[in-house]
């Protein structure tokens, strides 16, 4: 009897609500985009989050993508408030037109992470589909990200201990050639690169975080007379538990991290994940200051 009970999914122990907040970029256009999803439990608990992800928005909308996700940071503050006053959005105004919000529907799972994804996976396409859709790989953009990565850790670390501020950016000889290699953070203990794992570019990003992993290598290996002694990675990824990343993206990101951690560990070079700048500000601060 326990094995044929173990055949079937266990029954869900969180219920609530989901619904969805959609967007008309054009006012009155009848075009609209899931950028939110709101989930309410019977408890009170409730969550809401993004329903596209910003590198998505920079495909959809080029070089107007932070203007865009400015107007979805303002949006999903506005309705977090509301949230937090009354655990309802039935009397809430949205701050600016073209917002329309979708019904209420009921679910249940394990918890509140669990009823976001189903709102995800029900009404945000562009979220779902587009993380595992196949696509030409497009190194330039990739690079691009990684970069915008290293500038807002950099950002970071101006609010958290500005005397680190010039240890960024190092660029140094450590070879026969005259070409310098630049890393990302260097002083006389401490050396790391930066690099971002984008599950929507997976392979491009993976190889610069790989192209990152060489350059600590080869200055480690290197006959430079005063080198670092700590030698470190630091990866840039969204939460495992993120509710628009798919189950297949999980596996795919979770795959690709404890690659890079093994190909790290083989030349003695630390590995540390980071969700957001600031993490990782705080790790250098603590390794280097």
């Amino acid at each position: 009897m326990n094995t044929l009970e173990e055949l079937f999914p266990s029954e869900p122990t969180f219920f609530g609500t989901w619904q969805t907040l959609y967007l008309e970029p054009i006012v009155g256009s009848g075009e609209r985009i899931s950028v939110a999803v709101v989930a309410i439990g019977n408890n009170n608990q409730y969550g809401i989050i993004q329903a596209i992800r910003s590198e998505l928005l920079e495909c959809l909308y080029g070089s107007q993508s932070q203007n865009m996700q400015s107007i979805i940071d303002w949006l999903i503050e506005s309705a977090s408030n509301e949230l937090k006053l009354h655990r309802s959005l039935s009397e809430w105004t949205a701050p600016f037109g073209g917002v329309i919000l979708g019904s209420i529907h009921p679910a249940a799972d394990d918890s509140i992470e669990g009823i976001l994804k189903q709102a995800i996976r029900f009404t945000a396409s562009l979220s779902t589909l587009a993380l595992d859709a196949e696509r030409e790989e497009d190194e330039f953009q990739s690079k691009r990200y990684s970069e915008q990565w290293a500038t807002s850790i950099f950002d970071e670390i101006k609010t958290i201990n500005p005397n680190l501020s010039n240890c960024f950016k190092k660029r140094l000889k450590i070879s026969e050639s005259n070409l310098l290699t630049s890393f990302g953070f260097m002083n006389e203990k401490y050396v790391s690169n930066f690099g971002l794992l984008v599950p929507t570019r997976l392979s491009t990003s993976l190889n610069n975080v790989k192209a990152k992993l060489f350059d600590l290598e080869a200055l480690k290996k290197s006959q430079v007379l005063i080198k670092p002694q700590i030698y470190e990675i630091i990866i840039g990824t969204p939460s495992l538990s993120d509710p628009t990343l798919t189950d297949t993206s999980v596996k795919r990101l979770r795959e690709t991290i404890d690659m890079v951690t093994e190909v790290a560990a083989s030349e003695d070079i630390k590995l540390f994940r980071a969700e957001n700048a600031r993490e990782a500000a705080i790790h250098i601060n603590k390794i280097a200051a």
